[in-house]
């Protein structure tokens, strides 16, 4: 990694900006942290990632684990994956399966899915290792079952489009059936393609 110096800007509750800078060490490589000109860390990151939401992903060797903007970390050095945090998830990982981290650094899922990705409509979409897709809410709570065939295409909590082996439907977020799977085709835009007709299933 190169040498450099990344200096972010944290503004306070009460209109007052601190500096958070990540150096590298002019001999080995390894960063540290500086706050507000202070050193709150030892030169042993392998990586620091920008700060988000007041948290960074770093590394000591493959491993990563996150800290606060103070330098307290947070979790153990355990992901092989990670990722800064969008409205207060982050995606992680390990070798095998991905998983999803809240801002109390608690993971949401079993570790079973080979690909999670982060909550949109209060949903994360998840994949087995059979190749199915599925979702949980943010709480952990299976809400769409792990059977469709591809990811389901969230237009929103009340219409989501689903294939199932080689059929497309509509339903809603608590997986109840609005179109049954018998579409060779369904757009975002509403329209369902079968038998050679395109039919207006919704808005």
């Amino acid at each position: 990694m190169r040498k450099c110096t990344i200096v972010f800007i944290l503004y306070g509750f009460f209109g007052y900006s601190q500096s958070w800078e990540v150096k590298s060490h002019p001999n080995n490589r390894k960063m540290a942290i500086f706050k507000n000109g202070q050193q709150i860390s030892s030169y042993r990151f392998s990586e620091v990632s920008e700060l988000s939401e007041g948290v960074c992903y770093v590394a000591e060797g493959d491993l990563y684990g996150y800290l606060n903007s103070d330098g307290k970390l947070l979790t153990p050095y355990q992901f092989a994956i990670a990722s800064n945090f969008k409205k207060g998830f982050a995606l992680v990982g390990d070798s095998l399966y991905q998983n999803i981290l809240t801002r109390q650094m608690k993971l949401i899922l079993p570790q079973a899915y080979v690909r999670v990705r982060l909550p949109k409509f209060g949903l994360i979409l998840v994949q087995s290792k059979e190749g199915l897709w599925g979702a949980y809410d943010v709480k952990g709570n299976l809400k769409l079952p792990v059977i469709y065939s591809l990811p389901p295409y969230l237009i929103n909590e009340n219409k989501i489009i689903i294939k199932l082996a080689n059929e497309y439907g509509l339903i809603d977020s608590e997986n109840n059936i609005i179109f049954n799977p018998s579409y060779q085709y369904i757009s975002p835009k509403g329209y369902g393609y079968k038998s050679g007709i395109y039919l207006r299933l919704f808005q």
